[in-house]
Formats: structure tokens, sequence, C-alpha cells
């Protein structure tokens, strides 16, 4: 993937700015505070969402911008065309769209996959540099921390799998430790023993406690048979207290049962109220008829005195009368096209001035042939000139390139040092490296040379204790005869000890040390040529960096070379579209004189012209068909006033075009009027004789009604249908009443049987046997106290024995105890399975990807350090490097800045490993600050020319030796 732009609405204190970073390796140069860290940010939210509050980074919302995001145009491998990613604020990690070049809109799942699901923050870990990362190998690391960093940075990219594991790991300590005692294991396992034991010590009273269970379980049953007793005789009270309490309804139910044993009274529903209604209604309708019956006159005086209009005028004034809105629309259409007209003149003189057009010209040909080969000629134009500002922007720059190459090779010619002196430091370095291996050999003789001498002298010294005591002894016994008078053995003991005395002086002489003198010699003689040469010679150099110096000196001179032959080609070029340039602007000039157009007009403006033209045309034509629109216009409002005069001779209507439509309104009106009026005192006349009829009709209907209500109960007149109505009320409500005491006793659940039954009885007989019932239910009670005091002892006694519930309590914690220790055990097995796959998906990743990283990484590490180190080894005890001298260095024994070579060649092998999954932009944030120039210029020749992915250098100190086209300048794009 290649970012082509940034286009940043607002992010931070960046706002409305876009960057062109369609280059494959890109300087982008900012002072601090200039915006750096905020585009870095930026590109990360665009390609995996804005930050969260878990990520704990800034969001970067802009202050005094309503904006915020922005969008990213992307190039991908397998994409036809260049792709732009869009991100603004909506939901927490922003809402994107990501448009295509044919048009068309993807989501963001789109971009995920594409992605192939890679997060922020492994994108961080693999794909960027920056200072602080690199620091990181320096903090005082232990040979297994530093090797664990660098496989990291080899096979893993991220420290997430060794979180995991050390959280793991604390998690797992946490739940059990073989000897621990703060562990959650560990504790309950010790609680639980100590539960156990108290167990133990309370199962010994399990038989009594059996036994008063036993008993507990007898003596409740009983007690038990007794309170049922005692409740069903509670329940026969009640119903007894019950049945004397309701005797006095029971008595007064049976005695309207007897009243209401009779034919019920016939009476009509609600009579009385419908008998005096229709009394009333029968007075109201005689008062109604006699006032309409007066009202009926008045009108028919009234309408006798309205005139109607003649029908046929009205007619004739009505469809005059509809006429006004198009003769008032015609008559403002001729106003508005003798406007137009004038307008379009106006329009037309001013365009011909536009062009330089002194009158018009109808026969210029502005066809779209015409135009469409202005177009090609403008185009071509319009190519000629860019390519010319190329061709002399490129001149320009390669001018200065080559200015910059003369002082590079100049500074370089100067800084050569001859072959002679090579020889001489390359004979130097030789005869030192000598030096340094005779002093090794001389070192290791020496030291086996002072450890055998130590082992002879060891040896002389045994040997000549031992010939002296030899020598002593011979000496003695010598003595010893000759004082004994036998000289012969004296002597012969005597001779003995001078004998091995002699032999001990002899074998201790001192030992020659030649070998060690001459190696000494050799050495002196060797440091004394070295001395004379750097005496007489200038040897105070490094021949690698003679070396470097001779290869930049030889690659300046070709790319000078090439930048002139390179240059003359762009001058030909040139003069080449500048010949086409004349050409173009003759044949333009040509095209404005056939156009008949001003010819100092500017070429770009010839399509305007063309289009001006046409305009001028149009409009004419406009004009013409706005006149003939007025004339037909005009013909037909004449047509109109001689009509409307002829009919409205006859009306006594004068004819003023101004306000004739006026007076046929007014006209109109009045006639409407008139017979608006006619109308309706005819309809209230008819509508008053219906309510007449209407009323008289009811007046007969509720007399008749009267009748039937009196023939209902056979009553002669009002007295008799009234009394009727008083034994009909006095029925109804001894039904009343009979149905409340019905109901009442429903409730209590007295039957029909039960009613009947207890209306025989007395009072008197049913509280006594009340009273019976009670005295049964005292001594049901006497003895279910007696029961009840023995099972409290018997329960105070189990009480006594449970130990207040502690045995029970303490099995049930003991189980608790041993279901809570389950768990955690599954727990801890869990994690130690989670565990075990983690470093099993750990070691096959390094199994798989470090040889092919590593492998990767040596040619790096090579090309990075000049061939100083040429070989990158991976076993069993880790990450080791070979110098060029044969020697196997451990990554701790290395200088700061070659380990730094190291991390960065394991993470660019890495990223080429990863390149089937990933193919996503380098970010480099000032990782290089700590290099020295030679350093700084290897590893960024590097990344300018092996590194296949873009990569985006971000940097506070602005190297010259790019070029200006692969460098943007934040200080010129903050706002």
């Amino acid at each position: 993937m290649k970012i082509i732009s940034l286009n940043i609405y607002g992010y931070g204190k960046i706002t409305e700015t876009e960057l062109n970073t369609n280059q494959k390796f890109v300087q982008i140069f900012g002072e601090n505070e200039a915006g750096k860290s905020t585009m870095q940010s930026f590109i990360h939210s665009i390609l995996f969402g804005f930050p969260t509050r878990k990520e704990q980074e800034p969001r970067r919302e802009p202050r005094m911008h309503n904006l915020y995001g922005g969008k990213l145009t992307v190039q991908f491998p397998d994409e036809a065309g260049p792709v732009e990613i869009e991100r603004i604020k909506g939901k927490v990690q922003g809402d994107v769209k990501i448009y295509f070049h044919d048009g068309t809109v993807r989501s963001e799942d789109w971009l995920i996959k594409k992605l192939n699901f890679i997060d922020k923050k492994t994108y961080r870990s693999i794909f960027s540099f920056d200072v602080l990362g690199l620091q990181d190998i320096h903090k005082n690391m232990t040979e297994d921390k530093l090797q664990e960093y660098l496989l990291r940075a080899g096979a893993l990219g991220s420290h997430e799998y060794d979180e995991m594991l050390s959280a793991i790991d604390a998690e797992l300590k946490s739940i059990y430790k073989k000897n621990g005692i703060n562990p959650k294991v560990n504790q309950e396992l010790e609680a639980i023993a100590s539960v156990n034991e108290k167990i133990k010590s309370l199962e010994q009273h399990e038989e009594r406690y059996k036994t008063l269970i036993n008993e507990q379980s007898k003596t409740e049953e009983s007690l038990n048979a007794k309170k049922n007793a005692l409740y069903q005789l509670e329940t026969i009270r009640k119903q007894k207290m019950k049945e004397v309490m309701y005797h006095t309804d029971i008595k007064e139910w049976k005695s309207l049962e007897d009243k209401l044993n009779i034919d019920p009274v016939v009476f009509p529903e609600q009579g009385v109220e419908r008998y005096e209604g229709l009394k009333n209604q029968i007075r109201q309708i005689q008062r109604d008829v006699a006032l309409r019956t007066e009202k009926l006159k008045s009108l028919k005086t009234e309408i006798s005195a309205v005139e109607l209009p003649d029908k046929e005028h009205l007619s004739c004034l009505e469809k005059i009368q509809k006429r006004e809105p198009d003769i008032k629309q015609k008559k403002l259409e001729v106003s508005r096209l003798s406007t137009a007209v004038e307008n379009l003149e106006d329009d037309i003189v001013q365009l011909q001035r536009d062009i330089g057009w002194q009158q018009e010209h109808d026969d210029v040909d502005d066809s779209n042939i015409v135009k469409e080969s202005v177009q090609t000629l403008l185009s071509k134009l319009d190519e000629a000139v860019l390519e010319e500002q190329y061709l002399v922007r490129e001149i320009d720059h390669l001018k200065s390139d080559l200015k910059q190459l003369d002082q590079d090779i100049e500074r370089l010619e100067n800084s050569q040092i001859s072959e002679e002196r090579l020889r001489i430091k390359k004979e130097v370095i030789d005869r030192e490296f000598e030096l340094k291996e005779k002093e090794k050999m001389f070192k290791l003789i020496e030291k086996d040379y002072e450890r055998e001498k130590r082992e002879r002298n060891r040896v002389k010294r045994g040997q000549s204790i031992l010939i002296i005591g030899i020598s002593v002894i011979a000496l003695l016994i010598g003595i010893y005869y000759l004082f004994s008078s036998n000289w012969l053995m004296g002597g012969v003991f005597v001779a003995i000890g001078i004998v091995t005395l002699l032999l001990l002086m002899l074998t201790n002489q001192k030992e020659d040390e030649s070998l060690k003198t001459d190696y000494q010699k050799e050495v002196r003689e060797l440091e004394d040529i070295i001395d004379t040469i750097k005496r007489n010679n200038d040897v105070d150099f490094d021949i690698n960096d003679a070396r470097d110096l001779k290869m930049d000196l030889k690659t300046q001179t070709t790319k000078r070379i090439s930048s002139n032959v390179k240059l003359e080609e762009m001058r030909d070029a040139l003069s080449v579209k500048e010949t086409l340039h004349d050409s173009l602007n003759t044949d333009l000039l040509r095209v404005k004189k056939s156009l008949m157009v001003n010819p100092d007009i500017e070429n770009k403006y010839i399509v305007d012209a063309i289009h001006t033209i046409r305009e001028i045309k149009q409009k004419r034509n406009q004009i013409n068909r706005h006149i003939l629109e007025m004339d037909n216009i005009r013909k037909e409002l004449q047509e109109f006033k001689t009509e409307v005069k002829n009919d409205i001779s006859t009306m006594d209507i004068q004819y003023d075009e101004n306000s004739i439509f006026y007076d046929i309104n007014s006209t109109v009106s009045k006639m409407y009027k008139d017979q608006s009026h006619y109308t309706r005192l005819d309809d209230q006349i008819k509508l008053l004789e219906n309510e007449i009829n209407v009323l008289e009709e009811r007046n007969a209907v509720s007399e008749d009604e009267v009748g039937k209500l009196l023939g209902y109960v056979d009553a002669e007149d009002e007295e008799e249908y009234y009394y009727y109505a008083r034994k009909h009320e006095e029925y109804h409500n001894n039904i009343a009443k009979f149905k409340e005491l019905s109901a009442k006793l429903d409730e209590e659940h007295f039957d029909y049987d039960s009613r009947n039954e207890l209306s025989r009885f007395l009072l008197a007989d049913l509280k006594e046997e009340e009273e019976n019932i009670s005295g049964q239910i005292e001594e049901f009670n006497n003895k279910v106290q007696q029961e009840q005091k023995v099972l409290a002892e018997i329960n105070s006694e189990i009480g006594s024995l449970e130990s207040d519930g502690k045995l029970s309590e303490l099995n049930h914690m003991f189980e608790m105890r041993k279901n809570q220790i389950q768990g955690l055990s599954r727990e801890y097995m869990s994690l130690n399975y989670i565990r075990i796959l983690i470093e099993t998906h750990i070691k096959a990743i390094k199994d798989e990807r470090l040889p092919i990283v590593i492998e990767e990484a040596r040619s790096i590490f090579e090309s990075v350090t000049r061939g100083r180190y040429i070989n990158v080894i991976y076993d069993e005890d880790g990450i080791k490097v070979r110098h060029s001298n044969g020697q196997l260095f451990h990554p701790l024994e290395l200088s700061q800045s070659t380990k730094e070579m190291l991390y960065i060649s394991l993470r660019l092998s890495l990223i080429k490993a990863l390149k089937g999954y990933y193919q996503l932009p380098l970010i480099i944030d000032d990782a290089f600050v700590h290099f020295d120039r030679e350093r700084k210029k290897i590893i960024m020749e590097y990344l300018r020319n092996e590194v296949t992915d873009q990569v985006l250098y971000f940097t506070c100190n602005l190297d010259n030796s790019i070029p200006s086209a692969q460098t943007i300048k934040l200080k010129e794009k903050v706002k």
C-alpha cells in the first residue's frame, strides 16, 4: 500500500491542509511543535479509527474548527486505481467511507479486510520506528532480556504475548503455590483442614442426638393431631356464632318470601314519568303551532315584493366575467414580451462589445467542429506550456544537482587518500595484526614455559633435599667410622657424601632462557618497524573510510556524467516544445480572424467567444419569436373588444376598456343578490309549512300514547292510574329487600335449605349449642399446652447437643470450602493450559519465521555495516553476529549504534517476511538521531534504495541530500 496524498480537514492544530506524498521515500521535516506527531497520529486514525478512552491517547479534536478528520488517498497493489479513505466525526472511532475511482463506495468492513485485520497497536509495533524504541535496547538489559527483545523484533513484532504470559504467571501464583501461604488455594486448604478437625470433635454426640430426634418426631405428630381437632372445633364454633348473628335476617327473609308468594302487579315501565311527559309535550306543541302560523303570514307578504333577474342577461354577463383573468393575462403577457425584447436587444449589444463585434455577423461558423478544433489546439497549447515549465524546473533542478555534485566531487577529491598511503596503511594493519598474533603466541608460550619452569624447580628442590640428606647421612657415617678407626669405611662414606654434594652443585646451574629472549626480541623488532613506518608516514586514518571515499567519488562522478547527458536531452526537448508553442499560437490567431473577434483576447477565451456568438444568434431568434407572439395576442384582444360591445348594447352598460369588468361584476353581483333573497324567503316559507304539519302529527301521536297508558292498567281516569302506580312501587320494594337479604345470606354461605331449617329454630337453642362447643375447645387447649411443654424440653436438649448448630454449620462450611477449592483448581488448570498454548504458539512462530527472518537480516546487517559484520546466527543460545575477522560476538558486546543497526535489520527483515500478509508503509520518527553522519547516511541510502515499501521519515533535522521533490516542510503547511 502506498499513501499518495493526505487531506486533513481538521486534526489537532492542523486544519484544511493537503500534502502530496506520492513518492517511495518521503522526508517530512518540521521544527518542534510543527505537527509531526499529529500527522503520524492522523495516519493511524484514518486507517484504524480515532483514539478511544481505553487507548489513553489524545483524540486531537480541533478547538477552532468544526470539521474533525480527513482523507487518505492510497494505492493498493491489487486495485486498478487510487482509493480514497475518508474518516470524519461520528461514532467513537469515526464514520468511514472508501471511494473508488469508478465512483463506488465501500464501508469500513472492506478496509479492515483489505488491511488483513491488523490493528493499530500491531501496526505501530512492526511498521514504526522511533528513537524511544531504539533507546530501549540500552536500558541496562541482561543477556536474556536483550536476546528476548531482539527475538521479539524478529519473530513477533510486539510484546503482547510476553505480557499475556506474565499476567497468566502472576494469576497462577495468586491461585496456588507449592509452599505458599498467601495464594487462594493454600489458604482454602488450611481452612478446610481446620473445619474437618472441628467436625470430628462434635460427631461423638451423634447417638443421643438421634434418640431425641425420634422422640421429637413422635411428640410433634401427637401435637399436630390435637391441633387439627382443635381447629375443627373452632370452625364449628365460628359457624354457630354466625348462625346466631344472622338469625334475625333469616326470619325477615322468610317473612318476605311469604308476602311475595302472589301474582305480580302489572304497570307500564316508567308509567308515571311517561304520562306526565306526554301531558307537557301536548301543551308545548299547541303553543309552537300558533307561533309558526303568525311567522308564515309575514314571509308571504315579504316575498311578493321581490323581483327576479333575466336569466339570458345573467348568463351573457357571466361568460364575459369568466374571460376576465384570460384578458388580463394577455395584457400582462404583451407588456412582458415587450420588456423581454428590449432586454434581449441590450444583451446582444453587450455580448457584441465583449467579443469586439461592431455589428452582427450571421455568417460566422460557430459549429461544434470549430469548437472542438479550438479545444484541441488549446489542450495541445496547455500541454506544451506544462511540459515547458516541467522541463525548465527539471533543468534548474539538474543545474542545482550538478552544482551540488561538483561541490561534493571537489570535497571528495580533496579528501582522497593516495594509493601509496593506502598501501602503507594496509602494511601497518597487517604488521599490527601480526604483532597482536605474536603477542598472543608469546603470552601462550610464556605461560607454558613458566608452568614447566615451576614444575622443574619443584622437582629440583625435591632432588636437592634428597641429595643433601644422603650427603649428610654419608658424611656422618664416615666421620663415625673415622672416629672408630675404620678408615676404609669412613673414607668411602666421606667420599660418597662429597661426590653427592658435587653432583648437587652441578645440577643447580642456571637454566638457559634464550627461547623467551628470542620471542621478546622479535616482538620488539616488529614494534620498532611499526613505529618507524608511522613516524615516516601519515597513516592516521580509517582504511574503510578511505575506501568508502573512493567509492563515493566514483559514484558522484558517474552521477555527474549521467546528469550532464540528461541536461542536454532536456534542453533539446525544451527547444522542440518552444517551436510547437509558437506554431499553436499562430493557428489560434487564424481562428480568431475567422470568428471576427478581437485578436488581442487571450487564447483561453476563444471557446467562450464561440459560445458568445451562439448566444447572440439564439437571442436574435428569441426576439423574432416574441414579436410574432405579441402580434397574435393583440389581435385576440381586439376581437374580444368588438364582441363585448355587441353583447352589452341592450343592457344599459357603457363600454370602457379600463372599467368594463368592474361594471359587469357589479351588475352580476346585484342580480345574484336579488335571486338569492327570493330563494331564501321561499325556502323559509316551505320550512315553516313542513314544521306546522310535523307538530300537528306529533300532537296526535302524544294524545294516542296517553290513551294507551290509561288502557294498559284499565284506569278510568288519572286518579285511578296513580293508585295502580303506588301498588306497583310497593311490590317492587319488597322484591328489592328480598334480593338484598338473599345476597347477604348467600355471601355467608347460607343455602335455601339451611335458611328454612334455621328459621324454625329459636335464638336460645343456638346460643346453648355454641356454649357446649366452647367447653370442648378449652379442654383440647389444655392438652396441647402440656405436649408443647414436653416438646420444648426435647428441643432444648437437642439444641445443646447440636452446640448451637455448629455441627451442621461446619458441615455446610466444609462443603462450601471443598467446592471453592474445586473451582479454583479448575481455574488454575485452565490458566495453565492457556499458558502452554501461548508458549507453544510462540515456539511455533519462532521455529517457522525466525530462520527466514535471520537469513534476510544477515544480508541487511552486512549491508548497513559495510561488510564489517558478515553474518547473523541464531541457535539455542540466542542471536550472535560474526565479524569480518571471523570472531563471534554476543549483542551485549556490540557498540550502541551497532546494536541499533542489528535491531533495525531484524525489524526490516520481519517486515519482508510478512510481505505476503501486509504491504503497509513504514513510519520512522527521528529514529536515527544518535547515529553519526556516516551511519545515518548508510541507513538512509538503504531505506531509499533497498526497501520496497513506502517510507515516511519524520525528522526535525533536515537532510539536504534528499531531493526537494521527496521533502515536505511542515512549517509551511501548518496553520
